[in-house]
């Protein structure tokens, strides 16, 4: 992995953002907040943050029926495994790590669990876009940067879900330029073409019932509400003094800046973008470092410590599918 040209521009770009999240505060400042902090509030802010990754687990099912019938309870292991790969490996690799082992233990295509994968992560984009536009609105974006960081992922967004309903509108078309993008791969996947092209086409047409894209986009504006719940908890720990607009926000910011290649599950960019926004509302640069630290230490260590756990109860090994490097196109016994 550390051969990786990806690894090393994840490395980059978090270095200096990380830079960027240290300049003009001093270290001594964020160590004061860190020891005044209350700490129990991670507690509840725990529970809801789980009830999002709860929410999440829905919408995948409601994602998943194409491609086979698993119910959010089911489907929760490998949520959670997709997160933990997401934390330790840069270039968000985790998304295929989590298609690789649905599959696999779920004996189905592995392209088409990558598919409803991608699906999410559009829905995630434009939610947020939506979130950011919204909350900035109603609060105010109180920095350039943040505005700079709105029309980016405004643009990325609307391009990304114009152009994925347009292709995929008839399947006849959608699957063409599936087979024009799989005349790239190894020659090894040539005979499976036709089944690959199935499989992909049939998990991102999903959505294309009125009913089903309902569902999956109200459940998706549910769960980042509810995560950004968990943060307005956190927040309560360090008295920021901010309204659930500023915490609408900063989840917004903080997860549209970690689209960018980084290393470690956003180190870098994610403090960096809740900083700018807690600061442009009034709270003291040590505060808002020590709270961007302590909310993405939140995020990372249960999710990983979890999605390990599941491995190991499976006797799957984090270093076999991550140097075995998993590919969602190996079908297997899929």
């Amino acid at each position: 992995m550390i051969r990786s040209a990806r690894f090393w521009l994840g490395v980059f770009i978090s270095a200096i953002l990380i830079g960027l999240f240290l300049r003009a505060t001093h270290p001594r400042e964020i160590a004061d907040a860190l020891e005044q902090a209350n700490y129990w509030y991670l507690f509840p802010a725990l529970a809801v943050f789980f009830v999002g990754i709860g929410v999440r687990c829905l919408r995948w099912s409601v994602l998943m029926r194409p491609v086979a019938p698993l119910s959010p309870s089911r489907l929760f292991p490998y949520a959670v495994i997709g997160y933990m790969a997401n934390n330790l490996l840069p270039a968000r690799a985790g998304e295929v790590v989590r298609a690789y082992v649905t599959g696999d233990r779920e004996h189905i295509s592995r392209m088409g669990v990558f598919g409803t994968i991608a699906v999410e992560r559009l829905f995630d984009g434009c939610i947020l876009v939506l979130m950011l536009l919204v909350a900035g609105t109603v609060v105010g974006f109180e920095d350039t940067r943040l505005q700079v960081v709105a029309a980016a992922s405004s643009a990325l967004f609307l391009a990304a879900i114009t152009a994925f309903y347009i292709l995929t509108l008839k399947p006849e078309r959608a699957k063409r330029l599936a087979h024009r993008v799989l005349r790239v791969l190894p020659e090894r996947f040539e005979h499976r073409a036709d089944e690959l092209a199935d499989s992909l086409v049939g998990s991102l047409r999903s959505v294309h019932d009125w009913r089903s894209l309902l569902a999956v986009a109200a459940l998706t504006a549910i769960a980042w509400t509810v995560e950004a719940g968990s943060y307005a908890i956190i927040g309560q720990g360090f008295d920021l003094g901010v309204g659930f607009g500023h915490y609408c926000l900063l989840l917004a910011a903080a997860n549209l800046a970690i689209i960018v290649p980084t290393f470690f599950g956003g180190t870098g960019p994610f403090e960096w973008a809740v900083k700018l926004v807690l600061v442009g509302a009034g709270v003291g640069s040590g505060v808002a470092g020590a709270y961007s630290v302590i909310a993405h230490a939140f995020i990372l260590v249960p999710t990983t410590i979890l999605g390990l756990l599941f491995l190991w109860m499976w006797g799957i090994s984090f270093r076999g599918i991550t140097h075995g490097r998993p590919d969602p196109l190996e079908e297997g016994a899929a």
